[in-house]
Protein backbone atom coordinates (compact mmCIF):
# COMPACT_ATOMS: atom_id res chain seq x y z
CA UNK A 1 0.00 0.00 0.00
CA UNK A 2 2.73 2.52 -0.09
CA UNK A 3 2.33 3.67 -3.48
CA UNK A 4 -0.54 5.63 -2.52
CA UNK A 5 1.38 7.96 -0.59
CA UNK A 6 5.27 7.31 -1.31
CA UNK A 7 5.40 10.05 -4.26
CA UNK A 8 3.35 12.88 -2.03
CA UNK A 9 4.93 15.81 -1.30
CA UNK A 10 4.12 18.49 0.76
CA UNK A 11 3.02 20.97 -1.86
CA UNK A 12 0.93 18.57 -3.36
CA UNK A 13 -0.69 18.60 0.07
CA UNK A 14 -0.82 21.72 0.21
CA UNK A 15 -2.59 21.96 -3.71
CA UNK A 16 -5.39 19.04 -2.90
CA UNK A 17 -6.51 20.92 0.81
CA UNK A 18 -6.83 23.40 -1.38
CA UNK A 19 -8.85 21.85 -4.32
CA UNK A 20 -10.68 20.17 -1.16
CA UNK A 21 -11.76 22.87 0.51
CA UNK A 22 -12.86 24.64 -2.79
CA UNK A 23 -14.98 21.41 -3.72
CA UNK A 24 -16.64 21.35 -0.31
CA UNK A 25 -17.67 25.17 -0.86
CA UNK A 26 -18.79 24.16 -4.38
CA UNK A 27 -21.11 20.87 -3.80
CA UNK A 28 -22.41 21.39 -0.13
CA UNK A 29 -22.04 25.56 0.64
CA UNK A 30 -19.96 24.45 3.48
CA UNK A 31 -17.00 26.73 4.66
CA UNK A 32 -15.00 23.96 6.93
CA UNK A 33 -11.43 25.24 8.45
CA UNK A 34 -9.00 22.56 7.74
CA UNK A 35 -8.81 20.02 9.60
CA UNK A 36 -6.26 18.29 11.58
CA UNK A 37 -5.47 15.66 9.09
CA UNK A 38 -5.08 18.22 6.15
CA UNK A 39 -1.58 16.55 5.32
CA UNK A 40 -2.41 13.14 5.55
CA UNK A 41 -4.61 11.16 2.66
CA UNK A 42 -7.90 9.57 3.89
CA UNK A 43 -5.93 5.79 3.69
CA UNK A 44 -3.63 7.19 6.14
CA UNK A 45 -6.13 8.80 8.52
CA UNK A 46 -8.17 5.28 8.51
CA UNK A 47 -5.71 3.17 8.79
CA UNK A 48 -4.52 5.22 11.89
CA UNK A 49 -8.25 4.87 13.34
CA UNK A 50 -8.62 1.88 15.78
CA UNK A 51 -12.45 2.37 15.38
CA UNK A 52 -12.23 1.26 11.37
CA UNK A 53 -9.58 -1.18 11.53
CA UNK A 54 -12.34 -3.89 10.07
CA UNK A 55 -12.79 -1.58 7.16
CA UNK A 56 -9.71 -1.25 6.60
CA UNK A 57 -8.62 -4.79 6.67
CA UNK A 58 -11.88 -5.68 4.31
CA UNK A 59 -10.24 -3.16 1.75
CA UNK A 60 -6.32 -4.18 2.07
CA UNK A 61 -7.98 -7.35 1.39
CA UNK A 62 -9.47 -6.92 -1.78
CA UNK A 63 -5.75 -6.31 -3.22
CA UNK A 64 -3.36 -3.00 -2.96
CA UNK A 65 -4.98 -2.35 -6.37
CA UNK A 66 -8.29 -1.65 -5.03
CA UNK A 67 -7.39 0.86 -2.58
CA UNK A 68 -4.82 2.54 -4.88
CA UNK A 69 -7.91 3.06 -7.47
CA UNK A 70 -9.61 4.88 -4.63
CA UNK A 71 -7.30 6.72 -3.52
CA UNK A 72 -3.96 7.57 -5.56
CA UNK A 73 -5.16 10.07 -7.55
CA UNK A 74 -6.29 13.56 -7.62
CA UNK A 75 -9.40 12.99 -7.30
CA UNK A 76 -11.34 13.74 -3.75
CA UNK A 77 -14.12 11.18 -2.14
CA UNK A 78 -16.39 11.06 0.36
CA UNK A 79 -16.15 7.80 2.65
CA UNK A 80 -19.41 6.69 5.52
CA UNK A 81 -17.12 4.19 7.24
CA UNK A 82 -18.85 1.02 9.40
CA UNK A 83 -17.25 1.31 12.89
CA UNK A 84 -15.48 -2.18 14.31
CA UNK A 85 -18.17 -4.90 15.14
CA UNK A 86 -20.65 -3.89 12.72
CA UNK A 87 -20.08 -6.13 9.97
CA UNK A 88 -18.52 -9.95 9.47
CA UNK A 89 -15.05 -9.04 8.27
CA UNK A 90 -13.40 -12.55 8.67
CA UNK A 91 -16.45 -13.68 6.17
CA UNK A 92 -15.56 -10.97 3.74
CA UNK A 93 -11.93 -11.30 3.62
CA UNK A 94 -12.68 -15.29 3.30
CA UNK A 95 -14.60 -14.13 0.26
CA UNK A 96 -11.81 -11.88 -0.78
CA UNK A 97 -9.59 -14.60 -1.45
CA UNK A 98 -11.03 -16.50 -3.91
CA UNK A 99 -12.83 -15.73 -7.11
CA UNK A 100 -15.36 -12.98 -5.43
CA UNK A 101 -12.58 -10.41 -4.42
CA UNK A 102 -13.79 -8.18 -6.79
CA UNK A 103 -17.69 -8.49 -5.39
CA UNK A 104 -16.82 -8.12 -2.25
CA UNK A 105 -14.45 -4.76 -2.94
CA UNK A 106 -17.81 -3.44 -5.79
CA UNK A 107 -20.74 -4.55 -3.64
CA UNK A 108 -19.12 -3.75 0.14
CA UNK A 109 -16.45 -1.08 -0.45
CA UNK A 110 -17.58 0.87 -3.15
CA UNK A 111 -20.93 0.82 -1.56
CA UNK A 112 -19.69 3.09 0.89
CA UNK A 113 -17.91 5.37 -0.95
CA UNK A 114 -18.83 8.97 -3.54
CA UNK A 115 -16.18 9.95 -5.97
CA UNK A 116 -17.23 13.96 -4.48
CA UNK A 117 -17.31 15.61 -1.38
CA UNK A 118 -20.30 15.14 0.92
CA UNK A 119 -20.22 16.98 4.40
CA UNK A 120 -22.61 16.82 7.31
CA UNK A 121 -23.81 20.35 7.31
CA UNK A 122 -26.93 22.37 8.15
CA UNK A 123 -30.13 20.32 6.76
CA UNK A 124 -30.01 17.77 4.06
CA UNK A 125 -33.19 16.49 2.78
CA UNK A 126 -34.48 12.97 3.30
CA UNK A 127 -34.72 12.25 -0.36
CA UNK A 128 -31.03 13.29 -1.07
CA UNK A 129 -29.47 10.40 -3.02
CA UNK A 130 -25.52 10.24 -2.93
CA UNK A 131 -24.15 8.50 -6.27
CA UNK A 132 -22.06 6.33 -4.80
CA UNK A 133 -18.35 4.70 -6.78
CA UNK A 134 -20.25 1.11 -7.83
CA UNK A 135 -23.26 3.10 -9.39
CA UNK A 136 -25.90 2.44 -6.69
CA UNK A 137 -27.53 5.49 -4.56
CA UNK A 138 -27.91 5.82 -1.15
CA UNK A 139 -29.57 8.22 0.95
CA UNK A 140 -27.58 11.12 2.85
CA UNK A 141 -29.74 13.69 5.07
CA UNK A 142 -29.66 14.88 8.69
CA UNK A 143 -29.45 18.05 10.48
CA UNK A 144 -27.08 19.38 13.22
CA UNK A 145 -29.55 18.91 15.64
CA UNK A 146 -30.92 15.52 15.21
CA UNK A 147 -27.94 13.95 13.54
CA UNK A 148 -27.51 12.63 10.48
CA UNK A 149 -27.69 9.46 8.84
CA UNK A 150 -26.46 7.66 5.65
CA UNK A 151 -28.81 4.72 4.32
CA UNK A 152 -30.66 5.04 7.09
CA UNK A 153 -27.86 4.27 9.49
CA UNK A 154 -26.30 6.50 11.89
CA UNK A 155 -23.36 8.65 11.44
CA UNK A 156 -21.58 8.99 14.75
CA UNK A 157 -19.17 10.77 13.66
CA UNK A 158 -19.05 12.87 11.00
CA UNK A 159 -16.35 15.71 8.89
CA UNK A 160 -13.20 14.07 9.33
CA UNK A 161 -11.44 15.63 6.64
CA UNK A 162 -7.58 14.62 4.89
CA UNK A 163 -6.62 16.00 2.35
CA UNK A 164 -8.23 14.05 -0.55
CA UNK A 165 -11.63 13.99 0.97
CA UNK A 166 -14.16 13.38 4.04
CA UNK A 167 -14.80 10.63 6.59
CA UNK A 168 -17.64 9.72 8.40
CA UNK A 169 -17.96 6.69 10.80
CA UNK A 170 -21.13 5.22 10.72
CA UNK A 171 -22.67 2.60 13.14
CA UNK A 172 -23.35 -0.02 11.06
CA UNK A 173 -22.64 -0.70 7.22
CA UNK A 174 -24.80 0.32 4.56
CA UNK A 175 -26.67 -2.44 2.34
CA UNK A 176 -26.38 -3.76 -0.52
CA UNK A 177 -29.07 -2.62 -2.84
CA UNK A 178 -29.18 -5.36 -6.18
CA UNK A 179 -30.92 -3.86 -8.93
CA UNK A 180 -32.99 -6.62 -11.17
CA UNK A 181 -30.38 -8.08 -13.63
CA UNK A 182 -28.66 -9.16 -10.21
CA UNK A 183 -31.46 -10.21 -8.03
CA UNK A 184 -32.60 -12.69 -10.75
CA UNK A 185 -29.82 -14.95 -9.67
CA UNK A 186 -29.75 -14.10 -6.42
CA UNK A 187 -32.69 -15.64 -5.58
CA UNK A 188 -32.83 -19.26 -6.19
CA UNK A 189 -37.08 -19.93 -7.20
CA UNK A 190 -35.89 -18.03 -10.78
CA UNK A 191 -32.59 -18.75 -11.30
CA UNK A 192 -33.61 -20.72 -14.04
CA UNK A 193 -34.15 -17.70 -15.90
CA UNK A 194 -30.85 -16.47 -14.72
CA UNK A 195 -28.52 -18.67 -15.77
CA UNK A 196 -30.44 -18.35 -19.32
CA UNK A 197 -29.91 -14.55 -20.04
CA UNK A 198 -26.61 -14.32 -18.00
CA UNK A 199 -25.20 -17.10 -20.48
CA UNK A 200 -25.28 -14.30 -23.19
CA UNK A 201 -22.91 -11.85 -20.89
CA UNK A 202 -19.62 -11.18 -22.61
CA UNK A 203 -16.64 -9.81 -20.66
CA UNK A 204 -13.84 -8.10 -22.60
CA UNK A 205 -10.42 -6.78 -21.25
CA UNK A 206 -10.75 -2.86 -21.43
CA UNK A 207 -7.40 -1.00 -22.23
CA UNK A 208 -8.57 2.16 -22.06
CA UNK A 209 -10.14 1.62 -18.46
CA UNK A 210 -7.24 0.34 -17.36
CA UNK A 211 -4.65 1.87 -15.68
CA UNK A 212 -0.98 1.11 -17.18
CA UNK A 213 1.84 -0.05 -15.66
CA UNK A 214 5.27 -1.07 -16.71
CA UNK A 215 6.65 -3.24 -19.43
CA UNK A 216 8.25 -6.19 -18.12
CA UNK A 217 9.80 -8.80 -20.20
CA UNK A 218 8.93 -6.78 -23.38
CA UNK A 219 4.89 -6.94 -22.50
CA UNK A 220 2.86 -4.20 -20.95
CA UNK A 221 1.39 -4.66 -17.41
CA UNK A 222 -1.18 -3.01 -16.08
CA UNK A 223 -1.89 -2.00 -12.16
CA UNK A 224 -5.73 -1.97 -12.61
CA UNK A 225 -7.26 -4.29 -15.17
CA UNK A 226 -10.51 -3.56 -16.00
CA UNK A 227 -13.09 -5.56 -17.51
CA UNK A 228 -16.52 -4.56 -19.46
CA UNK A 229 -19.57 -7.66 -19.13
CA UNK A 230 -22.03 -6.66 -21.72
CA UNK A 231 -25.06 -8.56 -22.79
CA UNK A 232 -27.22 -8.29 -26.29
CA UNK A 233 -30.38 -8.56 -24.43
CA UNK A 234 -30.04 -6.13 -22.32
CA UNK A 235 -31.84 -3.67 -24.50
CA UNK A 236 -35.14 -1.89 -24.36
CA UNK A 237 -36.32 -3.65 -27.80
CA UNK A 238 -35.87 -7.14 -28.89
CA UNK A 239 -34.80 -7.84 -25.32
CA UNK A 240 -35.05 -7.73 -21.73
CA UNK A 241 -34.62 -4.00 -20.86
CA UNK A 242 -31.82 -2.51 -19.32
CA UNK A 243 -31.97 -4.19 -15.99
CA UNK A 244 -28.68 -3.41 -14.86
CA UNK A 245 -29.39 0.40 -14.88
CA UNK A 246 -30.00 1.93 -12.08
CA UNK A 247 -31.24 5.24 -13.68
CA UNK A 248 -34.30 3.64 -15.06
CA UNK A 249 -36.89 1.90 -13.13
CA UNK A 250 -38.90 -1.41 -14.52
CA UNK A 251 -41.45 -4.21 -13.00
CA UNK A 252 -40.80 -7.48 -13.96
CA UNK A 253 -42.77 -10.34 -13.36
CA UNK A 254 -40.48 -13.64 -13.09
CA UNK A 255 -41.52 -17.31 -12.92
CA UNK A 256 -40.86 -19.35 -10.92
CA UNK A 257 -38.12 -22.33 -12.20
CA UNK A 258 -41.12 -24.86 -11.95
CA UNK A 259 -43.10 -22.34 -14.29
CA UNK A 260 -40.24 -21.99 -16.16
CA UNK A 261 -39.85 -25.40 -16.92
CA UNK A 262 -43.72 -26.01 -17.68
CA UNK A 263 -43.93 -23.38 -20.31
CA UNK A 264 -40.35 -24.74 -21.60
CA UNK A 265 -42.10 -28.37 -22.41
CA UNK A 266 -44.77 -26.60 -24.37
CA UNK A 267 -42.45 -23.77 -26.13
CA UNK A 268 -39.30 -26.27 -27.20
CA UNK A 269 -41.92 -28.31 -29.30
CA UNK A 270 -42.22 -25.82 -31.38
CA UNK A 271 -39.18 -24.74 -32.17
CA UNK A 272 -37.96 -27.91 -33.54
CA UNK A 273 -35.75 -27.33 -36.80
CA UNK A 274 -35.00 -29.96 -39.46
CA UNK A 275 -31.42 -31.55 -38.62
CA UNK A 276 -31.95 -32.72 -42.22
CA UNK A 277 -32.69 -28.94 -43.76
CA UNK A 278 -30.40 -27.28 -46.68
CA UNK A 279 -31.90 -24.08 -45.60
CA UNK A 280 -30.42 -21.40 -44.44
CA UNK A 281 -27.26 -23.60 -46.08
CA UNK A 282 -24.55 -21.20 -43.44
CA UNK A 283 -26.79 -23.17 -40.71
CA UNK A 284 -25.49 -26.61 -39.58
CA UNK A 285 -26.98 -28.40 -37.14
CA UNK A 286 -25.35 -27.04 -33.57
CA UNK A 287 -26.41 -23.66 -34.70
CA UNK A 288 -30.32 -25.26 -35.11
CA UNK A 289 -30.04 -26.52 -31.66
CA UNK A 290 -28.87 -23.34 -30.17
CA UNK A 291 -31.58 -21.21 -31.84
CA UNK A 292 -34.07 -23.78 -30.26
CA UNK A 293 -32.43 -23.57 -27.09
CA UNK A 294 -32.43 -19.77 -27.57
CA UNK A 295 -35.93 -18.91 -28.86
CA UNK A 296 -37.45 -21.08 -26.75
CA UNK A 297 -36.75 -19.43 -24.03
CA UNK A 298 -36.83 -16.15 -25.31
CA UNK A 299 -40.73 -15.50 -26.95
CA UNK A 300 -41.67 -17.30 -22.74
CA UNK A 301 -39.98 -13.70 -21.57
CA UNK A 302 -41.99 -11.41 -23.91
CA UNK A 303 -44.41 -10.59 -20.77
CA UNK A 304 -41.53 -10.17 -18.25
CA UNK A 305 -40.30 -7.17 -18.20
CA UNK A 306 -42.02 -3.56 -18.48
CA UNK A 307 -40.12 0.01 -18.22
CA UNK A 308 -42.08 2.11 -16.56
CA UNK A 309 -41.33 5.17 -18.53
CA UNK A 310 -42.68 3.86 -21.33
CA UNK A 311 -46.04 2.92 -19.78
CA UNK A 312 -46.65 6.93 -19.71
CA UNK A 313 -47.16 6.78 -23.64
CA UNK A 314 -50.14 5.14 -23.08
CA UNK A 315 -53.04 6.32 -24.38
CA UNK A 316 -55.79 6.57 -21.39
CA UNK A 317 -57.77 3.33 -22.73
CA UNK A 318 -54.57 1.51 -22.50
CA UNK A 319 -54.30 2.23 -18.39
CA UNK A 320 -55.24 -1.05 -17.65
CA UNK A 321 -52.62 -2.52 -18.98
CA UNK A 322 -48.91 -2.25 -19.73
CA UNK A 323 -46.24 -2.29 -23.00
CA UNK A 324 -43.74 -5.03 -22.18
CA UNK A 325 -40.02 -4.07 -23.07
CA UNK A 326 -39.80 -6.31 -25.42
CA UNK A 327 -41.46 -4.32 -27.63
CA UNK A 328 -42.25 -4.55 -31.27
CA UNK A 329 -45.22 -6.33 -31.55
CA UNK A 330 -47.16 -3.54 -30.36
CA UNK A 331 -48.55 -6.17 -27.47
CA UNK A 332 -50.37 -4.98 -24.60
CA UNK A 333 -50.46 -7.57 -21.32
CA UNK A 334 -53.43 -6.90 -18.36
CA UNK A 335 -52.14 -5.52 -15.33
CA UNK A 336 -54.70 -7.55 -13.49
CA UNK A 337 -53.80 -10.34 -15.04
CA UNK A 338 -50.01 -10.05 -14.33
CA UNK A 339 -50.60 -9.49 -10.94
CA UNK A 340 -52.89 -12.20 -10.31
CA UNK A 341 -50.34 -14.55 -9.81
CA UNK A 342 -47.35 -12.91 -8.30
CA UNK A 343 -46.32 -14.75 -4.94
CA UNK A 344 -43.61 -12.48 -3.99
CA UNK A 345 -43.09 -8.97 -4.31
CA UNK A 346 -39.46 -6.69 -3.56
CA UNK A 347 -38.11 -3.51 -4.16
CA UNK A 348 -34.79 -3.20 -5.25
CA UNK A 349 -32.36 -0.36 -6.27
CA UNK A 350 -34.32 -0.45 -9.93
CA UNK A 351 -37.87 -0.87 -9.94
CA UNK A 352 -39.99 -3.69 -8.85
CA UNK A 353 -39.07 -7.63 -8.67
CA UNK A 354 -42.64 -9.99 -8.40
CA UNK A 355 -42.62 -13.55 -8.95
CA UNK A 356 -45.37 -15.61 -10.25
CA UNK A 357 -46.27 -19.06 -9.92
CA UNK A 358 -48.39 -19.40 -13.01
CA UNK A 359 -47.73 -18.08 -16.26
CA UNK A 360 -50.70 -14.73 -17.01
CA UNK A 361 -50.78 -15.89 -20.39
CA UNK A 362 -50.85 -18.86 -23.07
CA UNK A 363 -48.82 -19.79 -25.81
CA UNK A 364 -51.23 -18.14 -28.39
CA UNK A 365 -50.14 -14.84 -26.47
CA UNK A 366 -46.69 -15.30 -25.94
CA UNK A 367 -44.59 -17.44 -29.23
CA UNK A 368 -47.66 -18.60 -30.93
CA UNK A 369 -48.17 -15.99 -33.25
CA UNK A 370 -50.20 -15.01 -36.52
CA UNK A 371 -48.02 -15.20 -39.23
CA UNK A 372 -48.56 -12.59 -42.17
CA UNK A 373 -46.95 -11.78 -45.21
CA UNK A 374 -47.99 -8.75 -47.26
CA UNK A 375 -48.32 -9.64 -50.84
CA UNK A 376 -46.59 -6.76 -52.19
CA UNK A 377 -43.70 -7.73 -50.38
CA UNK A 378 -41.16 -8.28 -52.85
CA UNK A 379 -38.46 -9.99 -50.81
CA UNK A 380 -40.93 -12.73 -49.76
CA UNK A 381 -41.63 -13.60 -53.63
CA UNK A 382 -39.99 -16.44 -54.55
CA UNK A 383 -41.06 -16.41 -58.47
CA UNK A 384 -44.31 -15.13 -60.45
CA UNK A 385 -45.01 -15.70 -63.65
CA UNK A 386 -48.06 -15.25 -66.56
CA UNK A 387 -48.40 -11.66 -66.63
CA UNK A 388 -46.94 -8.56 -65.63
CA UNK A 389 -46.47 -7.61 -61.80
CA UNK A 390 -47.49 -4.68 -60.27
CA UNK A 391 -47.26 -2.94 -56.62
CA UNK A 392 -50.20 -1.39 -56.38
CA UNK A 393 -51.07 2.06 -54.00
CA UNK A 394 -55.00 2.65 -52.76
CA UNK A 395 -55.52 6.11 -51.59
CA UNK A 396 -58.07 6.73 -48.46
CA UNK A 397 -60.33 8.02 -50.32
CA UNK A 398 -60.31 5.26 -52.75
CA UNK A 399 -60.79 3.44 -49.59
CA UNK A 400 -63.46 4.95 -48.37
CA UNK A 401 -65.76 5.04 -51.33
CA UNK A 402 -65.57 1.52 -51.48
CA UNK A 403 -66.60 1.07 -47.80
CA UNK A 404 -69.93 0.37 -48.78
CA UNK A 405 -69.07 -2.14 -51.13
CA UNK A 406 -65.50 -3.60 -48.85
CA UNK A 407 -68.39 -3.97 -45.86
CA UNK A 408 -65.73 -1.58 -44.04
CA UNK A 409 -63.06 -3.69 -44.75
CA UNK A 410 -59.47 -2.19 -45.49
CA UNK A 411 -56.31 -3.12 -47.52
CA UNK A 412 -53.14 -3.62 -44.97
CA UNK A 413 -50.96 -0.42 -45.90
CA UNK A 414 -53.05 0.73 -48.59
CA UNK A 415 -51.35 -1.56 -51.02
CA UNK A 416 -51.46 -5.02 -53.03
CA UNK A 417 -49.89 -6.95 -55.40
CA UNK A 418 -51.49 -7.75 -59.06
CA UNK A 419 -50.65 -9.58 -61.57
CA UNK A 420 -52.15 -8.42 -64.61
CA UNK A 421 -52.99 -11.70 -67.23
CA UNK A 422 -54.83 -11.84 -70.29
CA UNK A 423 -53.99 -15.74 -71.53
CA UNK A 424 -51.48 -17.19 -69.12
CA UNK A 425 -51.52 -18.65 -65.38
CA UNK A 426 -50.87 -16.09 -63.55
CA UNK A 427 -48.80 -17.65 -60.94
CA UNK A 428 -46.98 -15.82 -57.79
CA UNK A 429 -45.03 -18.48 -55.04
CA UNK A 430 -44.05 -16.65 -51.61
CA UNK A 431 -41.65 -18.20 -48.87
CA UNK A 432 -43.40 -17.95 -45.64
CA UNK A 433 -40.81 -16.75 -42.93
CA UNK A 434 -40.99 -17.47 -38.67
CA UNK A 435 -43.43 -20.56 -38.94
CA UNK A 436 -42.99 -22.50 -35.90
CA UNK A 437 -43.29 -26.61 -35.62
CA UNK A 438 -47.21 -26.03 -35.20
CA UNK A 439 -50.43 -26.24 -36.31
CA UNK A 440 -52.25 -23.10 -38.28
CA UNK A 441 -55.31 -22.22 -40.61
CA UNK A 442 -54.20 -20.72 -43.97
CA UNK A 443 -55.78 -18.15 -45.36
CA UNK A 444 -55.97 -15.65 -48.46
CA UNK A 445 -57.01 -11.98 -49.10
CA UNK A 446 -57.93 -11.33 -51.84
CA UNK A 447 -58.47 -7.69 -53.82
CA UNK A 448 -61.53 -7.08 -55.65
CA UNK A 449 -60.99 -5.46 -59.52
CA UNK A 450 -63.29 -2.50 -58.69
CA UNK A 451 -61.04 -1.37 -55.39
CA UNK A 452 -58.88 1.80 -57.41
CA UNK A 453 -61.43 1.94 -60.16
CA UNK A 454 -65.15 2.98 -59.94
CA UNK A 455 -66.09 2.81 -63.73
CA UNK A 456 -65.34 -1.17 -63.37
CA UNK A 457 -69.32 -2.65 -64.32
CA UNK A 458 -70.75 -4.73 -62.17
CA UNK A 459 -71.00 -8.11 -65.09
CA UNK A 460 -66.94 -7.82 -65.03
CA UNK A 461 -66.40 -8.51 -61.45
CA UNK A 462 -65.40 -12.16 -62.18
CA UNK A 463 -64.63 -14.76 -59.76
CA UNK A 464 -61.35 -16.18 -59.20
CA UNK A 465 -60.54 -19.95 -59.22
CA UNK A 466 -57.51 -20.40 -57.51
CA UNK A 467 -54.97 -23.43 -57.15
CA UNK A 468 -53.10 -23.01 -53.80
CA UNK A 469 -50.12 -25.46 -53.13
CA UNK A 470 -48.14 -25.79 -49.62
CA UNK A 471 -44.63 -27.41 -49.25
CA UNK A 472 -42.42 -27.67 -46.71
CA UNK A 473 -39.05 -28.38 -48.67
CA UNK A 474 -39.84 -31.41 -50.62
CA UNK A 475 -42.55 -32.71 -49.03
CA UNK A 476 -46.35 -31.08 -49.90
CA UNK A 477 -48.44 -30.34 -46.82
CA UNK A 478 -51.60 -29.45 -49.10
CA UNK A 479 -52.52 -28.54 -52.77
CA UNK A 480 -55.83 -27.97 -53.44
CA UNK A 481 -57.59 -26.27 -56.44
CA UNK A 482 -60.79 -24.49 -57.58
CA UNK A 483 -60.88 -21.81 -54.87
CA UNK A 484 -63.46 -19.04 -55.16
CA UNK A 485 -63.56 -15.71 -53.39
CA UNK A 486 -66.36 -13.16 -53.56
CA UNK A 487 -65.33 -10.51 -56.22
CA UNK A 488 -67.63 -7.88 -54.99
CA UNK A 489 -65.45 -7.44 -51.54
CA UNK A 490 -62.13 -7.64 -49.88
CA UNK A 491 -62.49 -11.41 -49.20
CA UNK A 492 -60.32 -13.53 -46.10
CA UNK A 493 -60.67 -16.90 -47.98
CA UNK A 494 -59.62 -19.79 -45.29
CA UNK A 495 -58.05 -22.88 -46.75
CA UNK A 496 -60.95 -25.79 -46.18
CA UNK A 497 -60.98 -29.25 -46.11
CA UNK A 498 -63.04 -32.20 -48.37
CA UNK A 499 -65.65 -31.67 -45.66
CA UNK A 500 -65.78 -27.83 -45.89
CA UNK A 501 -64.16 -27.34 -42.43
CA UNK A 502 -61.06 -25.23 -42.13
CA UNK A 503 -57.47 -26.63 -42.78
CA UNK A 504 -55.74 -27.29 -39.90
CA UNK A 505 -51.87 -27.72 -41.31
CA UNK A 506 -49.29 -29.35 -39.13
CA UNK A 507 -46.32 -27.73 -40.14
CA UNK A 508 -43.54 -30.54 -39.47
CA UNK A 509 -40.66 -28.44 -38.33
CA UNK A 510 -39.55 -24.56 -37.21
CA UNK A 511 -38.19 -21.81 -39.83
CA UNK A 512 -38.11 -19.71 -37.18
CA UNK A 513 -34.65 -17.69 -38.19
CA UNK A 514 -36.28 -14.12 -38.01
CA UNK A 515 -33.82 -13.13 -40.49
CA UNK A 516 -36.40 -11.77 -43.11
CA UNK A 517 -34.00 -13.07 -46.28
CA UNK A 518 -35.81 -15.25 -48.11
CA UNK A 519 -33.32 -17.97 -49.46
CA UNK A 520 -33.58 -18.83 -45.84
CA UNK A 521 -37.30 -20.36 -45.39
CA UNK A 522 -38.06 -23.69 -47.48
CA UNK A 523 -41.87 -23.34 -47.21
CA UNK A 524 -43.62 -22.01 -50.05
CA UNK A 525 -47.03 -21.18 -50.65
CA UNK A 526 -48.06 -21.18 -53.89
CA UNK A 527 -51.25 -19.51 -55.53
CA UNK A 528 -52.42 -19.98 -59.19
CA UNK A 529 -55.57 -18.35 -60.78
CA UNK A 530 -56.93 -21.11 -63.23
CA UNK A 531 -58.75 -18.43 -65.13
CA UNK A 532 -57.99 -19.86 -68.74
CA UNK A 533 -58.85 -23.30 -67.79
CA UNK A 534 -61.79 -22.31 -66.04
CA UNK A 535 -63.62 -19.76 -68.64
CA UNK A 536 -65.70 -16.91 -67.35
CA UNK A 537 -62.82 -16.45 -64.09
CA UNK A 538 -60.62 -13.73 -63.84
CA UNK A 539 -57.22 -14.31 -65.21
CA UNK A 540 -55.85 -11.83 -63.20
CA UNK A 541 -54.34 -12.05 -59.38
CA UNK A 542 -54.38 -9.14 -57.00
CA UNK A 543 -53.20 -9.90 -53.17
CA UNK A 544 -53.20 -7.86 -50.26
CA UNK A 545 -52.01 -10.89 -47.69
CA UNK A 546 -51.14 -14.58 -46.79
CA UNK A 547 -52.09 -15.73 -43.33
CA UNK A 548 -51.40 -18.43 -40.95
CA UNK A 549 -53.70 -18.03 -38.02
CA UNK A 550 -52.81 -20.72 -35.08
CA UNK A 551 -55.60 -22.70 -34.14
CA UNK A 552 -56.98 -23.24 -30.66
CA UNK A 553 -55.10 -26.75 -29.76
CA UNK A 554 -51.94 -26.63 -31.75
CA UNK A 555 -51.03 -30.52 -31.93
CA UNK A 556 -47.31 -31.42 -32.17
CA UNK A 557 -46.09 -35.12 -32.43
Amino acid sequence: MNTIYKHKILSGAMLLGAMFLASCDDNDGVKPVPGKYADKTMYEVMAADTELTDFMEVINSCGSHCADSLFNNSRVYTVWAPVNGTFNKDSLMEEAKGENRDLVFERFVQGHIANHLKAANGTIEEDNKILLVNKKTANFSGDYKNGYTFDGKEITEANIRAWNGIIHKIASPAEYKYNIWEYLEYDERTDSVAKFLYSFDVTEFSESQSVIGPIKNGEQTYLDSVFITTNKFLRQHNGVGVLNDEDSTYTVYVPTNEVWAELLAKSEKHYTYDPKGKKPTSMNKEYRDSLCHTYSRLNIMRYMTYSMNDQKYLKDEQKDSMAPAWGGDDQLFCTADLDKNVVFEKTLSNGTFKIVDKSPYSIFELWHDTIRVEAENENMIDNSSGGVSYVRTVSNSQLNKQDSLLAGAKISDNRYYEILSEKAIASVTYVVPDLLAASYNVALIVVPKHIANESVAPEELKKHSLAIKLTAGSKTIFNVSGVENDPTRLDTILIKDDAGEPLVVTMPYCEYFRTGNKADYSTQLQIRSNGTVNKGYDRSLRLDAIMFIPVDDPVVE
